[in-house]
């Protein structure tokens, strides 16, 4: 469990001026994990997950503007979808 550096987790696309959402692709991340995302949100409403791991999609749990991990992650790749007011 640790904070992720950007290279961790590189922005890959994101639309909106008042609500926003982002694709951040995932490199080598854990369980337990946290993403600071306050670059892109000012509050973050939703996160998920869909890693080489995880089957299917899974929600990451949200703080303020960092999401964290969700069970399952070991060393994984993958893109987190995130949602909520823009910075």
């Amino acid at each position: 469990m640790a904070a992720l550096v950007h290279g961790q987790y590189p922005l890959q696309w994101q639309n909106g001026e008042s609500d926003r959402v982002a694709l951040f692709a995932l490199r080598n991340v854990t369980s337990g994990d946290t993403a600071d995302l306050s670059e892109q949100f000012t509050i973050l409403k939703r996160a998920f997950i869909m890693g080489t791991t995880v089957a299917g999609q899974t929600t990451a749990s949200v703080s303020g503007t960092t999401a964290t991990m969700p069970s399952g992650l070991a060393n994984d790749a993958g893109y987190l979808l995130a949602y909520g007011c823009a910075a």
